[in-house]
């Protein structure tokens, strides 16, 4: 056990000159990885949460560690948490507060201390438990990679071995450790796995645990070059601006599989509903799907993901001495003679005749029943009518902002300003709004 832990922790970079900070609970698994780096020499340090969820059992636990580390000269630290409080407070499981709490807390240790890594007990069948539980939730290819040795602070020494053959091993050399009762009840999925399909599994294969952990490297391989692939038709597929991303489909398509790379490049962003992803590739256009943070648009041959803005809609003032705004948007105002003023057909600027103006002006969102005068008509658009025209899609539509003076719109920002307010030839003085979008 202890040569072939050596040159496992060899082969993630580990020696005897490495820092590391590991998680001991006081069970069999991580007294096990507590021994095996003791013997091996390495320099480490211990951390210990007590969750406070299982009572005079928790504070027994607290006291074994305590134990163990003063008898060896290891340093320790511990920490109380009240687990079911932050489970309540984060709508979360019990489960999932425990692991959040405990590495949040290993990384302000390791860092406190400047030590290198921090190292955990998971071995081969909680390997198994991982794979078959991310599978049973529904993962792609990344979810089958289970639990990685080295990820990047993070190392698990023990993915060399099993559950039985760590028993055997602390029974050989006579090690005690402590018996948690919660890990004999199925009211967690992870123990239900244990304890009534892992058996039935080993019944079938008795070297599951490393034809598992075999599966599980080679998922990983694969894994791994499908992301190669994907980050090198990252930049043909999307298009990243400063507030939203685009997906061009048609390069999509050319994929041999473009569900499968539309959920590689989406999953960060909550998408993980593999049929209404699917659903949307061939839906019409406008159809929007979200996630928890985002909404994703298709528009034509294109998809469009923004993040959701749930900010109230306002109005802005711009008064006449004024030189530039730098919310909601970026805008710069001056005011000049009609001499001094060149033409130019940039649509990002707006040249006003400054005298058909009345401050403050008014700058918002449209809204439905807005119309103006569009620059060369006679009569008057309906803004809605207006975007259609120019193809705008829903994300656009809802991000456009309008210029305002007694109520009638001056400029549908960044598109088109309305003939009412043009220059004309005694024009006097030119008040230009520009957009910066940068």
């Amino acid at each position: 056990m202890q040569k072939q832990f050596l040159n496992y922790c060899a082969k993630m970079g580990i020696n005897k000159q490495s820092k590391i900070l590991l998680s001991l609970s006081g069970g069999l698994d991580s007294v096990a990885l507590f021994h095996l780096f003791r013997l091996a020499g390495f320099s480490f340090e211990v951390a210990h949460c007590n969750f406070n969820l299982r009572a005079e059992e928790s504070d027994a636990d607290v006291q074994f560690v305590i134990d163990l580390c003063k008898a060896n000269g290891i340093p320790l630290h511990i920490k109380e948490f009240n687990t079911e409080r932050f489970a309540s407070n984060n709508g979360v499981s019990i489960q999932m507060a425990a692991r959040d709490l405990r590495y949040s807390w290993f990384e302000e240790v390791r860092k406190l201390n400047k030590l290198d890594f921090i190292a955990t007990a998971h071995h081969q069948d909680d390997q198994i438990e991982t794979v078959l539980l991310n599978l049973s939730r529904g993962t792609g290819l990344k979810g089958m990679h289970g639990i990685l040795s080295k990820q990047n602070k993070l190392i698990r020494p023990l993915l060399i071995t099993d559950k039985q053959s760590l028993e055997l091993w602390m029974l050989d050399n006579n090690f005690p450790y402590r018996e948690d009762s919660s890990n004999s009840s199925v009211k967690y999925s992870r123990n239900k796995l244990r304890h009534k399909v892992l058996p039935v599994l080993k019944e079938i294969n008795p070297s599951l645990s490393s034809t598992m952990q075999q599966n599980v490297t080679r998922f990983d391989a694969s894994y791994q070059n499908l992301s190669f692939f994907y980050e090198k038709e990252r930049a043909s597929i999307l298009n990243i601006k400063v507030d939203e991303l685009s997906i061009n489909l048609v390069e999509l398509q050319q994929l041999p599989a473009p569900i499968d790379a539309l959920f590689y490049y989406l999953s960060e962003h909550g998408f993980n509903d593999w049929n209404a992803m699917e659903q949307l590739l061939v839906s019409e256009s406008g159809k929007i799907i979200s996630s928890a943070t985002h909404q994703l648009l298709k528009d034509r041959t294109t998809l469009i993901l923004k993040k959701l803005n749930e900010s109230k809609e306002e109005e802005h003032l711009i008064y006449e001495d004024q030189s530039s705004i730098a919310s909601p948007i970026n805008l710069q105002f001056d005011c000049l003679p009609s001499s001094d003023f060149k033409f130019s057909m940039d649509s990002s600027v707006a040249a006003l005749d400054y005298d058909k103006l009345v401050f403050p002006l008014t700058l918002r969102k449209w809204r439905n029943g807005d119309s103006f005068q569009p620059l060369g008509m006679q009569g008057k658009k309906k803004l809605s009518d207006f975007f259609i025209d120019k193809k705008y899609s829903v994300f656009e539509k809802k991000n456009t902002w309008i210029v305002c003076t007694n109520n009638k719109i001056v400029w549908v920002v960044g598109a088109r300003i309305d003939e009412r307010f043009k220059l004309v030839e005694n024009s006097q003085m030119v008040y230009l709004v520009q957009l910066n979008n940068k």
